[in-house]
């Protein structure tokens, strides 16, 4: 028996690949509406070929759609709701590539968890959290008072201790006794001091002459270079200016040199100066060699090193020796002294790291920076701390220099044109723009006081034998 066949129904559905067909219009629009594969809005009986361009039409007709969501499509009577889902519900993953091995990560709090717990083969997690010791005890020292006056008393005796004479300059003078030795005291005729090349041998680069003028003052000249070439003229012939020229006769038309015009061109330096050398690009061991005469002539810079940290390089115990007691002090705001360097450095391990870190908005304790982290990306939460103003200055702090943040709008609604739409309350065509939803766009920074790792070469072997071992710091007693 032949399988029977439905009828066509006079309403066929306006999608072209669907053959489903209704008896009326309003059994097809209903179809279209609870349908999943047709993306149709039938508070504006528009059919659209994709769910994206529903969602961009509902975010352009305020007047049938409230605010709505760009991504999903949601809709939301108010701007505060509309960004609040957004927040919670389209999160943009974050790009965040470590330092130290290169590993990369889509949430700040997952970096920091890879730092704080020893994940890092290249950083340990000591060091991560010298990092944030050392920004919270410059914050201190930076506020000036008691504090800073005291860390100054501390290392004033260091400074004052070294001497500097073997790296002064000078000429030493050997005085001799007439009496002593007669003959080396005579009577000496010195010539004056002459070069020892000579001046024709060192190849100066010669002036070049006039500098071009400028443009302003080059009108004025030719005005008045016209102006005298006018006033030499005379009717007979007799003049010094231009001759002009008569048919069958030909003139001589003096050549004008006109000077190159430096200023504008992009090649100032070049016209002016053609002899000179390029200024070179300064190397990292220039800045090095700038900051070690800047420590020997200021001391120590406190923002770049880490002076207090006995796992550190910059680390130098005597510099908190007290030469009259003879006993070393806290480089901390604690007046604690201890006989030996082993001692004062243990004190500096256990008692002066971080234990647990306070959220300065809602005042809650945490065990770790990755647990506040979370806090601080979590957008859904009461705590307003990631809105502050000063939200980067505290990140920077929190993680020791390893994590900064921007805020930045979201790319799917950088293109915000603005349309024309009625309003329902007055009646009128007025002009409409969608509210804009930004993010927070974290980067990976390196603190001022980043010492780069120490590259470790395996010799011998297969490739697959070298491992890589994490270089843990041996204990300094």
């Amino acid at each position: 028996m032949p399988p029977s066949l439905d009828p066509v129904k006079p309403v066929k559905c306006t999608y072209k690949d669907c053959s489903a067909s209704f008896d009326t219009l309003k059994a097809m629009k209903s179809h279209k509406k609870h349908s999943d594969e047709h993306d149709y809005c039938y508070k504006c009986d528009e059919d659209f070929d994709s769910y994206d361009d529903l969602a961009q039409h509902k975010a352009f007709r305020p007047d049938n759609h409230g605010k709505a969501c760009r991504v999903c499509g949601e809709e939301y009577k108010s701007t505060s709701g509309l960004r609040r889902h957004i927040e919670l519900n389209h999160k943009i993953d974050q790009k965040l590539v470590c330092i130290g091995c290169n590993s990369e990560f889509y949430r700040a709090s997952l970096l920091t968890e890879h730092l704080e717990f020893n994940h890092c083969p290249k950083i340990p997690a000591i060091e991560f959290q010298g990092h944030i010791v050392h920004k919270y005890l410059i914050s201190e020292l930076l506020k000036g008072g008691s504090a800073l006056n005291r860390f100054q008393q501390k290392i004033s005796r260091y400074d004052a201790a070294i001497d500097d004479d073997e790296n002064e300059g000078g000429v030493e003078l050997n005085f001799v006794d007439p009496e002593e030795d007669a003959d080396v005291v005579r009577e000496v005729n010195f010539k004056a001091i002459e070069p020892e090349i000579p001046q024709e041998s060192l190849n100066l680069p010669q002036h070049p002459g006039p500098y071009p003028p400028l443009p302003s003052t080059r009108k004025v000249s030719v005005a008045s270079e016209i102006s005298s070439n006018l006033g030499r003229m005379s009717i007979s012939g007799a003049s010094d200016a231009i001759v002009p020229s008569t048919p069958g006769r030909k003139t001589e038309t003096p050549s004008v040199t006109h000077p190159n015009k430096p200023w504008g061109s992009g090649r100032t330096s070049s016209v002016l100066f053609p002899g000179a050398k390029s200024t070179q690009t300064p190397s990292e061991f220039s800045i090095k060699c700038h900051d070690d005469e800047m420590a020997l002539t200021y001391g120590i810079n406190i923002m770049n090193t880490r002076f207090w940290d006995p796992y550190s390089v910059d680390w130098n115990p005597e510099r908190f020796l007290d030469t009259v007691t003879q006993k070393y002090s806290c480089p901390f705001t604690c007046e604690q002294t201890f006989d030996i360097p082993n001692d004062l450095n243990r004190h500096i391990l256990e008692n002066h790291r971080i234990t647990r870190m306070k959220c300065p908005s809602c005042l809650k304790y945490f065990k770790s920076c990755t647990a506040l982290m979370c806090h601080c990306e979590s957008r859904g939460s009461k705590c307003q701390i990631n809105k502050a103003d000063d939200y980067s200055l505290f990140l920077d702090k929190l993680t020791g220099g390893f994590l900064a943040v921007e805020e930045k709008t979201r790319p799917d609604f950088l293109h915000n044109p603005t349309v024309k739409v009625s309003n329902p309350d007055t009646g009128r065509i007025e002009p409409y723009k969608p509210p804009v939803a930004s993010y927070l766009q974290y980067s990976v920074t390196k603190p001022a006081d980043w010492k780069e790792p120490p590259q470790t070469v395996s010799v011998g072997g297969t490739p697959d034998d070298q491992v890589e071992t994490v270089q843990k710091p041996k204990p300094l007693w």
